[in-house]
């Protein structure tokens, strides 16, 4: 079986959809219209990332480089009034999902090292993430550097519904984004790595919710 990563082409976004709507289906802490993960104007502007094995899309992760702090605040739901300052543009990570029987082989650390990797190439400064506590990639993404601010407001905005405190997590590149990435490599050991297909494509940002 060939397995590999590569951005999401314009055939694939519906076996996209239906990853994201089973495996989100599962959601603890958290409830949601799952329409809500349909392909978007949004996705077509982010760079969503696939991991396959042989022919079948196993794990995903969208990257939205975000370069308008009014935008990032409204997918956030909450102000960005944290003790860190925004540098802008930022890396927001979302819509992850892999399937069941691969959840075992590390693809949400092998995809989020691919997207420091690419936020390292484009210089972003930021790479922010959010997420409901007592989320199994909390502690993770502790040891890698990122730090961690309450939205005290929670997921009530969209279609997303918080029913635990909702935490946003941001790392600075500058200071951690070796460390990070040294961390996944680390901890990806001898691990399939799912090699990235592609040459690093144009950037580009997301102007839509």
């Amino acid at each position: 079986m060939k397995q590999k990563i590569h951005f999401a082409s314009d055939d694939s976004t519906g076996e996209i959809e239906k990853l994201r709507k089973q495996e989100y289906a599962k959601a603890s802490g958290y409830s949601l219209d799952l329409n809500t993960l349909r392909w978007s104007i949004s996705d077509s502007q982010s760079f969503v990332m696939v991991a396959k094995d042989d022919h079948t899309i196993i794990s995903t992760m969208r990257g939205e480089i975000i370069a308008d702090a009014s935008l990032l605040e409204k997918k956030l739901e909450c102000p960005w009034d944290f003790p860190m300052p925004l540098q802008l543009p930022t890396m927001l990570l979302s819509r992850a999902a892999t399937a069941k029987s691969h959840q075992s082989q590390g693809l949400n650390l092998i995809l989020r090292l691919q997207f420091l990797k690419l936020a390292q190439h484009y210089q972003i400064p930021t790479v922010i993430g959010t997420f409901v506590s007592g989320s199994p990639r909390q502690n993770t993404l502790l040891e890698m550097g990122y730090r961690f601010f309450e939205n005290t407001l929670g997921w009530q905005q969209s279609t997303y519904r918080s029913h635990r405190p909702v935490i946003v997590a941001a790392l600075d590149m500058k200071t951690n984004g070796e460390r990070a990435i040294n961390y996944c490599l680390e901890k990806l050991g001898e691990r399939p790595k799912y090699e990235l297909t592609e040459t690093v494509p144009e950037l580009r940002y997301v102007r839509n919710l």
